[in-house]
């Protein structure tokens, strides 16, 4: 069949998820496939029974109701290329971004890395290049003319902050919320914050970022100036976000807090930290005791200012004053319900 390639440059027509790869394997060989799909690229495809993924060329309104395909609907590189009416990453101007889902963690150099040993043409082509997306784009882009390559369309973002009247009931607080404003006005790490792409990964990060704050923010434990929140804490309260599936993801937003001064550190307490689905454990195997915990101290540039201690008291009165509310006014750093 024509290769089918995605927004982002992965092959459709070669993926596990794929409806064509269940037409293309029968059930009798799928076990065996998706063992060898596993231990390529760390991640075992859904059972044969399902329909597979239709793919992202799909309009919204054609896309099945199942969950599975909420990914498809919110991927940001999916959105871009829709927005700026091009096929996949190959054909705008910016490619290569670093707002794209692309990914260059499936090279057959790479790949032969992680596993010590030498992957060769014919395992490559069949388990892996699928998702050696960058690689992929690089391809296409060799073979396009310069008028085939397009600007995006520029888009702006709108700043969702309350305006703080004056008149807080324990000055100290401001020095917290001019904190948090600093972060909230900042591009969170992303350049190309004028591309859709990049206007979707940074409203992305600070939906995260917001929700960690509230987090350790609130049930952190605090120790002077440091803190210490645990994986178990920040799984049962990390509704309505998703935490990070690796130390990578988690690296990068732990690099954005210390651009503020707000120093945090993984620290890892199990060997079997991922699942066999390839995702951080809240809790050790077997147990109810955190698979990691993050500590938290911060940078000479506070001076001594007990800031985790007055964000756990400016959290915990918006929380007591304005209830299920809370975390919708925090995040749009609505702090007038405490001003007398």
């Amino acid at each position: 069949m024509e290769q089918i390639i995605s927004r982002c440059g992965n092959i459709c027509s070669e993926c596990p998820w794929s409806m064509f790869m269940r037409k293309k394997i029968g059930r009798e060989n799928w076990e065996e496939y998706s063992e060898k799909v596993k231990k390529y690229t760390g991640y075992k495809p859904i059972k044969y029974e399902w329909e597979g993924c239709i793919g992202c060329f799909t309009l919204n309104e054609e896309l099945p109701k199942h969950p599975f395909y909420n990914f498809l609907r919110k991927c940001r590189t999916r959105k871009c290329g829709i927005h700026n009416e091009v096929d996949n990453c190959a054909y705008c101007a910016r490619f290569p971004c670093m707002n794209t889902v692309t990914s260059n963690n499936f090279t057959k150099e790479k790949i032969s890395e992680k596993l010590g040993i030498k992957i060769d043409d014919p395992t490559y082509e069949k388990f892996i290049k699928m998702f050696d997306s960058m690689t992929n784009l690089r391809t296409i882009r060799k073979t396009l003319f310069q008028d085939q390559i397009k600007n995006p369309k520029p888009i702006s973002k709108k700043s969702e902050i309350v305006k703080l009247k004056e008149g807080f009931k324990n000055k100290e607080y401001n020095k917290v919320y001019e904190k948090l404003l600093e972060i909230a006005n900042s591009n969170l790490g992303i350049k190309g914050i004028d591309t859709l792409s990049g206007l979707e990964n940074h409203k992305l990060r600070k939906q995260f970022l917001w929700r960690f704050i509230w987090i350790f923010g609130l049930y952190g434990k605090i120790e002077d100036n440091s803190l210490i929140i645990d994986s178990s804490t920040l799984y049962e309260n990390r509704k309505p976000i998703s935490l990070p599936n690796n130390e990578d993801q988690w690296k990068i937003y732990l690099d954005i807090l210390a651009e503020f001064g707000i120093i945090a550190e993984l620290e890892i307490k199990t060997d079997k930290l991922y699942t066999p689905g390839g995702y951080m454990r809240a809790q050790m195997p077997k147990t109810k005791k955190p698979a990691y915990v993050i500590n938290i101290k911060l940078d000479s540039n506070f001076y001594n200012y007990p800031f985790l201690r007055l964000l756990n008291e400016l959290l915990t009165e918006l929380k007591t004053q304005t209830g299920k509310r809370a975390f919708s006014n925090f995040k749009k750093l609505n702090f007038n319900p405490l001003i007398i």
